[in-house]
């Protein structure tokens, strides 16, 4: 079996962690088969910026994140033309030296359908092979920003004749497959979790901290409601005192500034952006995971904070409820600062009837590498053997 991943989101020099997710994907999948990876970013307002391919190898796993120079003219919707012709016209060429050194491939896995979807349709028609789609997205839920149907025509049109064209098509969460399935009119939307290294993420339970240490990973933008989960604390500074918060990701002045005005300096902290290896450092030297989005698909942070053996407090945004219950966890209302207020502080009360060795160990058996590459392959051998489609 021959698979080429076509990846609309994947990491490159410019944004290390885009798509980080999938490559880690990638990996698991290589445990079991050889896996190839094609990914095209666009850079270079600077006319001097060249056109360039960084080729990486790891045991079966192949990849060629490829950038492409492109300068903007300054006039919007002609300039959105002139991209996806060019991005088009490069990822065909692209594609057409991979199969001339290394053969035409079996099937075709796309990594969220805009855009490489729409260069998968195209090429899997010519050359007479199928293609299936993983989405990522969260943009389907009613609360995101950028929802689906607030998006262009061209965008909602060609996304929606890639899913209709693919052979299968999976969600990393059931909750929004549903979406795509009934958005799409979809037959089957097969769920794919997404997973956390756990040569990194694992339960130490030596490093358990003396004052109750809350912990938040995330990108720290607007749907992140990070600035909410402020609040709560603050909140809950009045009826607890045992607890101290640990904020990672960019570092926004902002929120810096709400922490200052607060008077909260002294217990919540900004470690910064960090390597993956020190993300699960500091869960591992935690109490327990606070998560507040507006919307979500399946953040990875969830598994991570699971495997590190911590009960989560989260929104009920995307799937994240598919991993969370009484056992892990507990879920709140979006938006409800009070609601969060309470629960954290219900959580820090029952701390003692989590068994953190018991969260970490059903984590792994449901999220492990091994788990999801198995899954994804079974699809690819299914489909080949024609017995499976969306």
């Amino acid at each position: 079996m021959k698979v080429l991943w076509l990846a609309s989101w994947y990491p490159d020099p410019y944004e290390p962690s885009n798509g980080d997710f999938i490559r880690r994907h990638a990996q698991a999948v290589s445990k079991y088969i050889p896996v190839d990876v094609i990914h095209l970013v666009q850079v270079g307002k600077d006319t001097q910026t060249k056109d360039e391919c960084i080729y990486t190898e790891s045991g079966n796993l192949r990849e060629w994140v490829y950038s492409f120079h492109f300068k903007k003219w300054g006039v919007s919707w002609v300039d959105k033309l002139r991209y996806h012709i060019q991005y088009r016209k490069q990822y065909k060429k692209i594609l057409l030296e991979y199969v001339g050194a290394h053969g035409k491939p079996s099937l075709i896995h796309v990594h969220v359908p805009m855009k490489a979807g729409l260069v998968a349709r195209s090429i899997a028609s010519a050359w007479k092979i199928p293609y299936i789609v993983s989405e990522q997205a969260s943009h389907y839920e009613k609360d995101a920003p950028d929802h689906f149907l607030a998006r262009s025509f061209f965008f909602r049109q060609n996304t929606a004749k890639i899913f209709k064209d693919a052979a299968f098509v999976t969600n990393v969460s059931a909750t929004i497959g549903k979406t795509l399935k009934d958005t799409f009119h979809l037959k089957k939307v097969e769920t794919v979790h997404n997973l956390a290294d756990t040569d990194f993420f694992n339960f130490k339970p030596g490093l358990a901290p003396t004052t109750f240490r809350w912990i938040h990973v995330s990108s720290l933008h607007q749907q992140k409601n990070v600035e909410e989960i402020i609040k709560a604390f603050k909140q809950l500074d009045s009826v607890n005192k045992n607890w101290e918060l640990v904020i990672v990701g960019p570092d926004p002045l902002s929120l810096q500034q709400l922490v200052n005005e607060f008077h909260l300096s002294h217990k919540i902290s900004f470690t910064g952006e960090l390597p993956y290896h020190e993300v699960a450092e500091q869960m591992q030297r935690s109490s327990a995971f606070v998560l507040f989005s507006n919307h979500e698909n399946f953040p990875c942070v969830i598994p991570e904070a699971l495997y590190c053996g911590l009960p989560v407090v989260s929104s009920l945004a995307g799937g994240v409820a598919e991993a969370i219950d009484e056992s892990n966890g507990i879920l709140v209302r979006k938006g409800d600062i009070n609601g969060l207020t309470t629960v954290l502080n219900r959580l820090m009360n029952q701390y003692k009837n989590y068994d953190r060795l018991k969260i970490s160990s059903e984590a792994a058996s449901r999220y492990s590498a091994e788990q999801i590459g198995k899954q994804f392959v079974e699809i690819y051998e299914g489909i080949e053997r024609g017995q499976m489609t969306s």
